[in-house]
């Protein structure tokens, strides 16, 4: 086997664990979201507590897990074009968005002066 597809395989694998995360996450999602609107006893409504308490401590160990990771965007030239591209991107989209969003008020008082008996 080369490097090449040992790499590929590797992150196929990870691809494959983060889907499984987003996955579990759905149905966690879902479990809490049934508890909160159909739960009627106090061990199940407590239950919520539970995964709240569980999901904190999942999410700051990942958290200090993989924050460094993220310095990979000031440290890659290909991953910090990406960013760059990424905020151009963004910053596009919130001009367009705002645009669409100016109206004129005298065109629209004019309208509602038309339809008024």
């Amino acid at each position: 086997m080369n490097s090449d597809s040992v790499s590929r395989t590797r992150d196929i694998t990870v691809l494959q664990l983060l889907t499984r995360l987003v996955v579990e996450t759905e149905r966690l999602i879902r479990l809490a979201d049934d508890i909160n609107q159909y739960a009627t006893t106090p061990q199940a409504k407590s239950a919520l507590n539970l995964i709240g308490t569980e999901v904190n401590r999942m999410l700051t160990i990942v958290k200090m897990s993989i924050d460094p990771l993220y310095n990979l965007y000031e440290i890659d030239p290909g991953m910090k074009a990406s960013k760059a591209q990424e905020t151009k991107t963004e910053e596009q989209q919130a001009t367009e968005a705002s645009q669409e969003e100016e109206y004129d008020e005298m065109a629209l008082w004019s309208e509602v002066i038309k339809k008024e008996p």
